[in-house]
C-alpha cells in the first residue's frame, strides 16, 4: 500500500511522535510511506533523518487554491492509495482530493470539537473515514454529527518494542540515577512530554514540595522541552521549583531519545495533564516497562488507566491526592506489584505496535473498499 501521511504542525510532540512511529513501521513492513509537511517542521526533519520520503507543502491555510492544487498534484503523481491527515489545515486541504485517493482524518486531541457548520462540512465532505486515538474522541465526533460512528475507527496508543524489553531495567535504574545524581534510595518520579501548559508539569513540582513537607524525600525527572508555541515554559517550571524550595529535587532532562530507558528507570510515571490528553502515549509505555502509573483523570486517560487496576487516577491538579497516591504506591509494594502485573499483561495483549498498526491498515482498507478503489 502507498500511504501519504500529512501534518501541518511545525512542533514536535506526542502526535508527531506517533506519526513517525507509524511511518517507520509501515516502511519496515513492506509499504511505501511518505510525509507531506511544512518545510523545516520538526517532523519533516526527523522523518528525513530516518530515510523516509518527505514532500514540502506549506500548510498555511484551510482553503488555499494553490496549496489544494499542489496537494492534488502530489497525490496523483506519487500514486498514493491513502492520504492519512493529522492536522486541521492539511485535513481541510486534502479533503479536496478525495476523487484521487481516499482521505483519512486522524484526530489525536480530546478537546471537544466546536459544532460549527463549516467544520462539519470539512469532515462530512472532506474525508472517507476517521481514526480517533481514543473512544472519547470518536464519541464526540459522532455525537456532533461530524461523521457517523461506523465511519470512525478507534486506534489507541501503544508501546514500542523497546518499552517491553525490561531485561536491563535494574541497570537502567542505576545508570539514570548516576547520570542525574539521584541517591539510589530516593524514589524517582517522572513525567514525559512537551513542556507546555496543558501538560502541567508544575503540578509534579508542587507534589514534590508537598511530599517534602511530609518529610518524604523524592526526586522528579521532567523529560521534554519547550515547543515553539510555549517558549519559556521550562523557565516558568524552574522558577516554580525555586519558589517552592525544591530546585535540588527536580531534574530537567530536555528532549531525549531514550524515553524507554528513562521510563524503566523511574519508580513512578506520572501524567499531570489538565487538558487535551487522549489516552496518553506514556501510559502504555509505562505499562510495558512495569513502571507504576499515577495519572490525571482527563480526556481518554481512563480508557487505559483504571483506578486501582492498572494504575491510579487523580482529579486534575489535585496536589494532595497525587502526594497521597505516590505514598500509597511506595508504601504498599504488594498492591503496587499486582497493579503493575495487570498493566503489563494489558500492554502485552492489547497495546503493541503490531496490533495497533494492523487496526490502522484495516481502517485504510475499509476506506478503499467504500470508495470503490483498489491499491495501485
Amino acid at each position: 500500500m502507498r500511504i501519504l501521511h500529512t501534518e501541518s504542525s511545525v512542533n514536535w510532540g506526542g502526535q508527531e511522535y506517533r506519526i513517525l512511529d507509524q511511518m517507520i513501521w509501515l516502511a519496515a513492513n513492506g509499504h511505501h510511506t511518505a510525509l507531506a509537511a511544512r518545510p523545516g517542521s520538526a517532523l519533516s526533519l526527523k522523518a528525513a533523518a530516518h530515510g523516509l520520503a518527505v514532500h514540502d507543502l506549506p500548510y498555511l491555510g484551510h482553503y488555499n487554491p494553490a496549496l489544494i492544487l499542489a496537494a492534488r498534484k502530489l497525490v496523483r503523481s506519487e500514486r498514493f492509495d491513502i492520504v492519512d491527515t493529522h492536522g486541521s489545515r492539511d485535513g481541510a486541504t486534502h479533503g479536496f482530493g478525495r476523487d484521487i485517493a481516499p482521505v483519512i482524518r486522524t484526530r489525536h486531541l480530546s478537546t471537544p470539537m466546536k459544532p460549527k457548520l463549516h467544520r462539519r462540512l470539512q469532515w462530512q465532505w472532506g474525508c472517507d473515514r476517521a481514526i480517533a486515538s481514543a473512544h472519547i474522541i470518536k464519541n464526540d465526533l459522532a455525537r456532533k454529527n461530524f461523521l457517523p460512528a461506523d465511519r470512525i475507527d478507534v486506534v489507541g496508543e501503544w508501546a514500542a518494542d523497546e518499552f517491553f524489553d525490561i531485561a536491563h531495567k535494574e541497570s537502567h535504574r542505576a545508570a539514570v540515577r548516576a547520570e542525574f545524581a539521584i541517591p539510589a534510595d530516593r524514589p524517582l518520579l517522572a513525567v514525559v512530554g512537551m513542556l507546555r501548559g496543558d501538560k502541567a508539569q508544575e503540578i509534579l513540582i508542587k507534589v514534590v514540595a508537598e511530599l517534602k513537607t511530609r518529610r518524604r524525600a523524592v526526586a522528579a525527572l521532567i523529560v521534554g522541552s519547550d515547543t515553539d508555541s510555549a517558549k519559556g515554559y521550562e523557565n516558568f517550571l524552574r522558577a516554580t521549583a525555586d519558589q517552592l524550595g525544591v530546585t535540588e529535587d527536580v531534574r530537567f532532562t530536555g528532549y531525549r531519545d531514550d524515553v524507554a530507558r528513562l521510563t524503566q528507570a523511574a519508580d513512578i510515571l506520572t501524567i499531570m495533564s489538565v487538558a487535551v490528553e487522549a489516552q496518553s502515549r506514556t501510559a502504555p509505555q509505562a505499562f510495558a516497562a512495569r513502571t507504576p502509573v499515577i495519572a490525571s483523570n482527563i480526556g481518554g486517560v481512563s480508557e487505559l488507566v483504571e483506578d486501582g487496576v492498572t494504575g491510579r487516577l487523580i482529579s486534575p491538579g489535585d496536589v494532595i491526592a497525587y502526594a497521597d497516591a505516590i505514598e500509597g504506591t511506595l508504601d504498599d509494594p504488594t498492591t503496587t506489584e499486582r497493579i503493575v502485573d495487570t498493566a503489563r499483561a494489558l500492554a502485552l495483549r492489547d497495546l503493541t505496535m503490531d496490533g495497533k498498526m494492523a487496526a490502522t491498515l484495516e481502517s485504510y482498507r475499509a476506506a478503499l473498499r467504500s470508495s470503490g478503489r483498489s491499491m495501485s
